[in-house]
């Protein structure tokens, strides 16, 4: 296996840090402010999947008539994320995407979920995703993560991608979900029980299978190309600046919401 330098990793430390110290998790006070956070955050749900989807077209072949393409080890390394990721098996034994499972989430604990429905109805309707973003009145700190996601995905490089999804998203995900599933357990309990396993299932699978599994991917594709290497981590930290604007932007708006519920 190709290893990568650990530069990512001293790189993105500091903002790795205050991602998982953000005061946005303190601010979750309430089921208010859960539901405004919850209908934020479902666009970074969303992205998510078009960034898996960027590497599994590049890494294999998504066409007729097939050819085999590029490291097969690669493509064994972005199906099986996808497959977790796309159509997981609940724990009622039911296939369901991650996003999916997160719009339910989202309905049990009484959030607007009118905000990302308008915003997929403009995409099947043929929109860009800019104009969706437009047509749904979606946030500016939303909509400026949002698109980074699809500067990453329409300009990037597969190894600028694989670093902005692996330490953006996947390595991220199991400390950063940790402080939200805490504050369930503590704050919420048994009252967001969707949430809680959506949230339980990322720390379970991007902490013991595909956190790894990206690792290897961002590897593999920098090799021992040190140009490679400085463009993957500064596509990592650039993603982590991302979100850290983002949970800024979630936190703003909950801090000042007159939230009694």
């Amino acid at each position: 296996m190709s290893q990568l330098s650990p530069s990512i990793a001293e790189a993105i430390s500091p903002m790795r840090e205050a991602l998982l110290v953000h005061r946005l998790y303190g601010e979750l006070k309430n089921i208010e402010q859960m539901r405004l956070f919850m209908e934020r955050h479902v666009f970074a749900v969303w992205d998510y999947m078009s960034l898996l989807k960027a590497l599994q077209r590049g890494l294999t072949c998504v066409e007729t008539p097939w050819l085999p393409v590029g490291e097969p080890r690669l493509g064994r390394i972005i199906n099986q994320i996808v497959l977790g990721e796309e159509s997981d098996i609940t724990d009622q034994g039911e296939a369901l995407s991650h996003f999916e499972l997160y719009l339910r989430a989202m309905r049990e604990v009484g959030a607007d979920t009118s905000r990302i429905e308008q915003f997929l109805a403009s995409l099947r309707a043929g929109r860009s995703v800019e104009a969706a973003l437009e047509e749904a009145g979606v946030p500016m700190s939303v909509k400026e993560f949002v698109r980074h996601t699809f500067r990453v995905v329409s300009g990037g490089q597969l190894h600028e991608i694989a670093a902005a999804f692996t330490y953006g998203r996947e390595d991220l995900i199991p400390a950063m979900f940790g402080e939200l599933v805490a504050k369930l357990d503590r704050d919420f309990p048994s009252r967001l029980t969707t949430l809680h396993y959506y949230l339980a299932r990322h720390i379970e699978l991007d902490g013991d299978e595909h956190g790894e599994m990206g690792r290897e991917m961002v590897g593999l594709l920098c090799g021992g190309d040190s140009v490679r290497q400085a463009e993957a981590q500064a596509a990592a930290v650039q993603a982590l600046q991302a979100r850290v604007k983002l949970w800024d932007g979630i936190w703003e708006t909950t801090a000042t919401c007159p939230c009694t519920t």
